[in-house]
C-alpha cells in the first residue's frame, strides 16, 4: 500500500502584512457587527480589478447575510508609505462598481471601519 501525502500549504493564505494576519482573526466579526448582518463569506485577496492606471487587489471580500458584497482594504496606519496609493485605488474601484460596498479599515485607530 502507498501512502499519499497532500501538500496543503497552498490552502493556507500567506498574508502580506501582520496587520492583515491580525484582521483575519476578527474581521468577519468586526464587519458583521458594523453592518448589522452576519458575514457568510470571508475571503483573502479574492480577485484583482482592472482600474484606470493599473490594477487593484482588495485585501478581503465579505458577503453579508443580507446580500451585500463588501470589499475591504486593511491598513495598519494612515501614515504608512503606500497609504495614499491604496486609498486612490480603492476609490477608483468603487467608482467603477458602485453597487458594492467598499471599506477601509485602519488598525492604528482601534480597527476603525470607514465606508468609502
Amino acid at each position: 500500500m502507498i501512502d499519499a501525502i497532500a501538500d496543503v500549504s497552498t490552502l493556507i493564505p500567506v498574508y502580506k502584512s501582520n496587520c492583515e494576519r491580525r484582521f483575519a482573526d476578527l474581521g468577519a466579526t468586526l464587519l458583521g457587527a458594523h453592518f448589522g448582518a452576519e458575514c457568510l463569506v470571508f475571503e483573502y485577496e479574492p480577485c484583482r480589478w482592472k482600474i484606470p492606471g493599473g490594477h487593484y487587489t482588495p485585501d478581503w471580500l465579505c458577503v453579508l447575510s443580507d446580500g451585500r458584497i463588501v470589499f475591504v482594504e486593511v491598513k495598519g496606519s494612515r501614515k504608512q508609505r503606500n497609504y495614499r496609493d491604496a486609498r486612490s485605488k480603492l476609490r477608483a474601484a468603487k467608482a467603477m462598481r458602485p453597487w458594492m460596498v467598499w471599506v477601509e479599515v485602519v488598525e492604528s485607530e482601534g480597527w476603525k471601519v470607514e465606508v468609502i
